[in-house]
């Protein structure tokens, strides 16, 4: 989760992910999966808005939750795992629950930059809270393991939204460039901003790839399974 003081973007905190390093408490949980979970989507929630009250938003939210479920049908769950409130002082964030809260300030200054809202509400579905428990081992982690698995979970929502963007036949450049601008300070639980960005781009050529093949070779397929057309 990422804070937005006063509407706007803060450049020097770390875009769409955890804040803090896990505290000893969630070093004590019972399952690696319950620890990761608490680290990714354990801090405080933001302030969640009234829609009603900044209608200037609506057709950006309208978009986002038709794009929701097409995110969610390309990542094997249903469209109603997720759900989408407007949120103040964050960027996005998603909740252990599939609640993803998309910041007021963060859809205001990138209303005209589709692939990056987008792209970010692709990144938080990646995290697919759903499945955490996949992590079943019985063991505390220290802090170093607690901080790669979180770097491990990041990546693959970005690994999401790069092959997601492909899909839509969407650029991944404006995602990579947003996040090499709001990313700028290192953080243990996230790789650099240009490292994101690599792993976005490697996703989105191998998932383009793909999707042009099955286009030129499966037409009828394709009609029936992308997500572009889904819904």
């Amino acid at each position: 989760m990422t804070r937005i003081n006063g509407g706007g973007i803060n450049t020097q905190l770390n875009p769409f992910g955890p804040e803090a390093q896990a505290s000893n408490q969630t070093a004590q949980s019972a399952h690696i999966g319950a620890q990761v979970q608490k680290a990714l989507f354990g801090k405080p929630k933001p302030p969640v808005l009234d829609l009603a009250k900044f209608p200037h938003l609506a057709e950006q939210m309208k978009t986002l939750h038709r794009f929701r479920k097409k995110l969610a049908t390309m990542a094997g769950d249903d469209e109603d795992d997720y759900d989408l409130c407007l949120a103040d002082g964050t960027i996005a964030m998603i909740d252990e629950d599939g609640l993803i809260y998309m910041g007021a300030g963060f859809l205001e200054s990138c209303k005209d930059d589709e692939e990056v809202l987008i792209g970010v509400l692709a990144h938080e579905i990646g995290h697919r809270p759903k499945r955490w428990k996949e992590y079943e081992s019985r063991r505390s982690l220290t802090q170093e393991e607690l901080q790669g698995l979180c770097r491990e979970e990041e990546t693959r929502a970005d690994i999401f939204a790069g092959k997601a963007l492909a899909e839509m036949n969407l650029s991944c450049e404006p995602l990579a460039e947003f996040l090499r601008m709001v990313q700028q300070q290192p953080h243990p639980e996230y790789f650099d901003a240009e490292t994101r960005g690599e792993v976005i781009r490697d996703a989105h050529a191998g998932r383009a790839y793909r999707t042009d093949n099955r286009k030129k070779l499966f037409p009828e397929f394709d009609r029936m399974t992308s997500p572009k057309g889904h819904l």
